[in-house]
């Protein structure tokens, strides 16, 4: 086994903690990257969607202190009346669907096109915009910097036992931009945050296709130009964990697909 990757596996996985979910990810995509995709027509795509849900009660948003370190006459903003800052790592809807999944197909080596252009992450008011995103092995993100103060940003591999370091920012000022490469060396699960601001955390999955995406603000997902046949679907949440499912898809068809993520927390 080799850090984080993913490929298929015929089990379905409830939750699973990120160490584990590190160990299973690494088992899925180390095998599927020794085969690079193939871009080729696909004849008869069809489209995988559905919606992600939620079952149990939602964790408490963490909650950080804006400290004369964090750079309060800024971060402040995004603050309540007593200083403190409020970030759901576990966003569900009124319909109790479950937002920032990162849903995937494995196996799947040749297909449509994979995107000119990579993610992009913004970093807006002391946050990380998107916060999770799903992305293909190698490609490159953009990082582009808003706010006027100073953010020490790093990207980590997360692995099974421990992290590597992937890339360091320390002077990317207001208006500038930079471009990583996502080439990972064992993982392929991968950390942002700010070395000054520890609430600043956003979180990437790289796939061995094109086909990844996340779900929405309600749950919803959606994968597009899909070869006919029999596809595992990989869902992962960096709170709740990995999930996946079989679909079966016809020539030209539309499948819809529902998992749900259970809490963590006991009633």
């Amino acid at each position: 086994m080799n850090g984080n990757r993913v490929k298929g596996q015929k089990r379905k996985y409830p939750f699973l903690s990120l160490i584990m979910v590190g160990v299973v990810l690494c088992a899925l995509l180390s095998q599927q990257t020794v085969h690079a995709y193939q871009e080729e027509e696909v004849a008869g795509g069809g489209i995988i969607s559905g919606v992600m849900k939620f079952s149990g009660i939602v964790p408490s948003p963490k909650t950080h202190k804006v400290t004369m370190g964090s750079n309060p006459e800024f971060c402040q903003t995004i603050a309540d009346n007593n200083g403190v800052i409020h970030i759901p790592e576990v966003r569900v809807s009124s319909k109790q669907r479950l937002a920032d999944v990162i849903v995937f197909l494995q196996e799947v080596e040749r297909g449509k096109p994979v995107p000119k252009e990579g993610p992009v992450v913004t970093v807006d008011r002391c946050q990380f915009a998107p916060r999770v995103i799903g992305a293909m092995d190698e490609q490159t993100l953009r990082i582009v910097m808003r706010d006027p103060i100073l953010h020490q940003l790093r990207g980590w591999e997360m692995l099974d036992k421990g992290r590597l370091p992937l890339f360091h920012l320390p002077n990317l000022g207001e208006g500038k931009e930079a471009t990583v490469p996502l080439k990972t060396r064992g993982s392929s699960i991968i950390k942002v945050e700010c070395d000054q601001h520890r609430f600043m955390q956003g979180w990437l999955l790289l796939a061995a296709n094109p086909y990844v995406t996340v779900s929405d603000d309600h749950g919803v997902f959606r994968l597009t130009d899909v070869p006919e046949g029999t596809h595992t679907v990989g869902a992962w949440h960096p709170v709740l964990g990995y999930q996946e499912a079989k679909v079966t898809l016809s020539s030209g068809r539309q499948e819809t697909l529902a998992l749900t993520f259970v809490s963590p927390l006991k009633p």
